[in-house]
């Protein structure tokens, strides 16, 4: 994808909520974290090494390599989701930015964003160079979220609060798109349109 975008691409990760999908792979859900630790790690030595000899607790390499490799190399952006406390630490060592979900007190960004913060300059990272990025709506859970991406003016207004929490991105949630009843693509692409253009008059 970094190869055909011509080096657009930003990788978003999570470790998920879901046990059954661990249970799935036979898999232990409670070490999810420490697998992504690694996991982290050996992706951003495959874009860049020519070989690769990794040796974790959960995956290992050797003499390895991986082609073609992404015109951003090691630099591609990572970006962390997830609300824990080691989520954040997760994004504030190892990611370019933190997928926030659709968060509406303020103060809880302002303390998840603190905290980001601090576990950066722990590791010796200026804060400044992570991004933020919010969820503008989650999936729709009653009729109201439903009609959530029809009605342009609570988008407008959503992406406004966003902003004024100080996240430079938003993401508008495929999903729910969906699940409110656009069926097809291009259905959910004239959606996304219309929200596009409501959320770039609002904060350009």
């Amino acid at each position: 994808m970094d190869t055909l975008s011509g080096g657009r691409v930003r990788l978003g990760i999570g470790v998920g909520w879901q046990e059954s999908e661990y249970d799935a792979l036979e898999e232990d859900f409670r070490t999810r974290g420490r697998r992504m630790d690694e996991a982290i790690e050996l992706m951003r030595a495959y874009w860049a090494d020519e070989n690769v000899d990794y040796q974790g607790r959960f995956y290992t390499s050797t003499a390895m390599a991986m082609e073609p490799k992404p015109p951003q190399g090691r630099r591609l952006p990572i970006w962390i989701g997830g609300n824990s406390d080691r989520a954040l630490r997760r994004g504030a060592e190892y990611g370019d930015g933190w997928l926030a979900t659709a968060i509406t007190d303020p103060d809880i960004a302002v303390r998840c964003k603190a905290k980001i913060a601090s576990y950066a300059e722990e590791s010796g990272r200026d804060p400044d160079e992570i991004g933020y990025q919010m969820m503008l709506d989650v999936p729709p859970r009653d009729e109201a979220g439903k009609r959530f991406y029809a009605e342009l003016d609570r988008v407008r207004a959503r992406a406004a609060e966003v902003r004024a929490m100080g996240f430079g991105w938003g993401a508008l949630n495929a999903t729910a798109i969906f699940q409110a009843g656009a069926r097809s693509v291009d259905a959910m692409v004239d959606v996304l349109g219309r929200a596009h253009d409501a959320i770039r008059s609002e904060v350009g």
